[in-house]
Formats: structure tokens, sequence, C-alpha cells
């Protein structure tokens, strides 16, 4: 799923085009259908996507509270590196299952990726320093966030009807129904690259198909499938779209990164006049707040903070040495079982040269695309632009342009307050060549600042007003630019889905793997990275039970 609104606009586009034409309808009576049928469905107080998760919740397809085992008499030694959401996830479901491990943290923050600002903002406003959003679909978030009784605000839900998203490429504004019109001539190709490429392209299954689009570049697909090329206004639109969605040029992305996340869509009997399940969400007063209480329920002895991996080598008997950087001096940890919650962006700076991994996995390692994206948040006085001005209609804050930056969207949704918060996504070059260079910065920092005058001036072109609403707040991240993450999260560049594509997660001995970059259904997203190291806690548990 879409980690952009843009994405998932796009994502709601080839959907209602696919649904369509199952139904023998236009993309415009469908909607008009569904919205009938919500109608009926809100008189009714009925709530479709909390009927579907309570359903799966009893069903205990979201719960991550396992079956305890038998404790053995000399339980084995578990390292789990990392306490982002990934091995936090891990060491929380092992210990449902009865088994202890133990979290080690190079940083003294919990969380990783999940990073959330609460004190920057006038009306107590939250952003997030990194992952933000939350679709309907992630359910380990909806578990974790259900056990610990946190609350998930839908943002969709908040907005106002009547607010569009605002397109401007070429100095003109590019109307939310040309592209419609646009999309439709190109969907066909997209249709068919999909069912040409399967359901899915790894190093160990792949039709002639996904071969051949795996060596396509997201660049070229446009270049070849929609009329004009990148000379339209779509074709302009969907090369940001990807940029800022996998944070790297089309040029060195795989197309299937494209056909995959556009093209593939539910069943249509899935949405059944229901409308879209891939509503966004965002866990009210932060997602952070998810591996802070993990934390708290795993105890204060669980998480060794400070701890910083160096080496990791596999001992003469079968077990496993973890050289950790702690303080000025080191330590090592001898451990049965490891699970590595990194980013392979951060595997590859470690001397693993002794860890017994296979060549397949080496070469994942080294080579995964690595994002990066920024996030220049700008707090406004008033959110102007819910208003009507020179842009069509009046804008939902989402815009995508080209003046500069690349795409904006609304983060104040659903909390309280007068001002509003934008942010101003970048991704490839665009975010290399900011001024901060500073990991997580706030306007004080003289890059941010510079950076905030320059995002205002390209805003001005599209939403103008931005520059005397401003209220002077602003803050900007890059995540790459921190040597714990060394990516905003992992993207496959040209050719790399059947070079070692699903291998991520395999298993090398005593040593599991978890973290978004290991997920093939959601890549790039804090859902990957729970799911994931849920997955690698049952795979462990599996294990240690057959032994």
């Amino acid at each position: 799923m879409a980690r952009t609104p843009l994405l998932r606009s796009l994502e709601k586009l080839a959907s209602e085009h696919h649904t369509a034409r199952a139904r023998g309808l236009t993309p415009a009576a469908l909607r008009e259908a569904r919205r009938a049928v919500r109608e009926k469905e809100a008189r009714r107080g009925i709530s479709l996507d909390r009927r579907r998760f309570l359903g799966a919740t009893a069903a205990g397809a979201l719960t991550l509270v396992l079956p305890r085992a038998l404790r053995a008499a000399d339980p084995p030694t578990i390292a789990i590196v990392g306490a982002g959401i990934a091995g936090l996830t891990c060491a929380l479901a092992l210990r449902d299952r009865g088994f202890a491990a133990t979290v080690y943290e190079a940083s003294g923050r919990i969380g990783g990726r999940m990073f959330s600002n609460t004190t920057s903002w006038d009306a107590g406003q939250v952003s997030e320093w990194c992952g933000e959003l939350i679709d309907s679909n992630h359910r380990t978030l909806f578990a974790l966030a259900a056990r610990f009784g946190l609350t998930m605000d839908s943002l969709e839900g908040e907005t106002p009807s009547g607010l569009e998203n605002t397109y401007f490429f070429d100095g003109r504004y590019y109307p939310a129904a040309d592209a419609e019109r646009d999309f439709a001539q190109v969907y066909p190709a997209l249709l068919s690259d999909l069912r040409a490429a399967g359901e899915t392209t790894t190093y160990d299954h792949a039709t002639p198909a996904g071969r051949a689009l795996d060596q396509m570049s997201v660049f070229d697909w446009i270049a070849s499938r929609v009329p004009g090329g990148h000379a339209s206004p779509l074709g302009k639109l969907l090369d940001v779209a990807y940029v800022i969605e996998w944070g790297a040029d089309t040029r060195d992305q795989s197309a299937l990164n494209l056909v995959y996340l556009l093209g593939r869509q539910p069943d249509p009997d899935h949405f059944s006049m229901f409308g879209e399940s891939d509503e966004a969400h965002h866990l009210k007063g932060g997602n952070q707040q998810i591996p802070l209480a993990i934390a708290k329920a795993l105890g204060p002895d669980v998480i060794q903070r400070g701890h910083r991996l160096l080496r990791l080598r596999e001992s003469p008997a079968g077990r496993h040495i973890l050289t950790f950087e702690r303080g000025p001096g080191g330590i090592d940890v001898v451990a049965d079982w490891v699970v590595l919650a990194l980013p392979f962006a951060v595997l590859r700076t470690l001397d693993l040269r002794d860890a017994g991994f296979d060549a397949r996995k080496r070469l994942a390692i080294e080579e995964l695309g690595r994002a990066h994206n920024g996030k220049l948040h700008l707090q406004f006085s008033r959110r102007y632009w819910r208003e009507e001005g020179p842009w069509p209609g009046r804008s939902d804050g989402s815009t995508y342009a080209d003046t500069g930056y690349q795409n904006t969207w609304e983060v104040s949704r659903a909390q309280a307050g007068e001002p509003g918060l934008l942010v101003l996504y970048t991704g490839g070059a665009v975010t290399d060549a900011m001024s901060t260079r500073t990991p997580f910065a706030t306007v004080k920092d003289a890059g941010v600042l510079a950076d905030a005058r320059a995002g205002l001036g390209w805003l001005e072109k599209v939403l103008p007003g931005g520059t005397t609403s401003w209220n002077g707040r602003a803050t900007q991240s890059m995540p790459h630019l921190n040597p714990l993450y060394e990516a905003s999260y992992s993207y496959y560049r040209v050719g790399q889905r059947v070079l070692f594509g699903g291998h991520e997660a395999a298993r090398q001995g005593g040593v599991l793997f978890c973290g978004e970059h290991t997920s093939l259904d959601f890549q790039g997203h804090m859902e990957g990275a729970a799911s994931q190291g849920a997955r690698a806690a049952e795979e462990l548990a599996r294990l240690l039970l057959g032994a």
C-alpha cells in the first residue's frame, strides 16, 4: 500500500477502473453507487471497516497473543538487535510464547523510525519525523494499538467533503478530472503488465514478463506506456509519485515498483460497493506510542540501550558472537539465536565476514536500494488551503508540483486547533539538494531555515498565501543522514527482484531477519516492520519447539 496521499489517490483510481470494468459501469457511475451505499450504511449506524476489523480480531487473525510454550530447563539465549518496531514486536511475540529475549539498541531512544514530534508546534499538534500514515489493512499495527488501548484517528474521515488534490506542472494547474481521463488511457497497459508479471516476482519465482519488467526502469515504463511520456502532465505526475514514494530517481527503480503498487487491486467483490478499504490513519498523539507501550510491557531489563553492533561471527561451536560498542569500550555477547532487526543499509556497514551468510544474502545486504526522503514540516496560522483560491476548487493540502518541491499533504488532519501543518515530502535528488545536513532538526538550524524559506517560495506558486500565513515554525527530517538508519526505507532497484527479491527474510543458520526490508507486501512501511517482527518470532518459536 502507498505511503503518500498521491499514491493512494492513484491506487484508488486504478481500483475504480478495475472494479467498474468488472461490473460493466463507468468509474463515475461506480462512485455514485458506492456513495449511495455508504449513506445507507451510515443511516443504519454501521461502519464496515470497524465490522471487518472486529470480525478479524474475533477470528484471531490480528492477535499477537500466542499460546505459551513449555519452558525448557535450559532456555536458549536469544539476542534481538534493534529496538525499532520490528525488533520490539519480535520480542513481544516471543515473550507471549514463553521465550525470553534481550533487545540491544544502539541509541538511547526506543522506536527507531517510529519517531513522533510532540514539542515543536502551536496548539499541541503532533508530527512524525519518519513513518506517519497507517492504512486500514495494516493489521499488525491495529492489533498492537488495540492491545495497548491506543486510538487510531481516521484522517480521511475527518477531512471536510469537497476538498481535492492539487496538481501543478509546467506553470499551470492540472485538474484532477483531466488526470482521471488521462489515466483511463494508461490503465489497459498497466493491467496487461500486471497480469503478465504474475502474482509476485522474486529470485526463485518469476514469469518472463516479470523478469523483463524488473529489468525495465519506472522511467522507461512511463515513457513507453503513458501517451506523451514524460512530456505529458500524467507522465510528470507519475514520475513525481514514484520518486517520492520510493525515495529515488525513477531511472534507478524497477518498473515492478509501479506495476505492483498501482496495478494490483483486490478482487472486485472485496469492495462490494462499500468504498475503498485503504483509508489513511494515524495514531492519536503520535505513532511512537506503540513501540513505547511494547517496551513498557517487556520491562526495564529487556532492552539494553547504548549497544551498537559492530561485528557478528559464528563460533566453532555453532553459537553466535556479537561484538557491541558500548560507551568508550566494547563487549562480546554470545547467543544461541540472533534476530537482526536492523536495516540492510546499516548491516552493510558492519563486519559480517564470518557470520556464515550465503552469497545471495550478502548481495542483498550490500545492494538493496536505500531511499533518500525529506520531510519539511511548516506550520501555518490557519489551514488556508481549504479556502477558495486560484487553485481548482478547495485543496485538501495534498499537492504535487514541479516548482522545486514535489509533494505536500496536511499533517494536522484530525488534530485540534486553528493552525495547520503541511509537510513538503521529497525524494531522491530533490532531497539530496536540501540545505539541512542534520537528520532531525528544527528551524533553529540554519539549514532548516533555508529549506523552509525555499519551500515557501516553491509552494507559493501552487498555494499562494503560505508565506504570509507561516507562523515561523518548521522542522526537517532526513533519516538517511542518521548512521543508525542510513535510509528512509528500502526499495528495489532495476533488476533486483529477480536477483535476490524474497531472500531478504531467509534465515541463515541461527540468524533470523526482520524489518520493512524483509516484507514483500509492505516494504517501506511500519506495518512491514511490525508484521515481519511477528513473523520472525513465529519462525523462531517453531524452531525452538521443534528442537
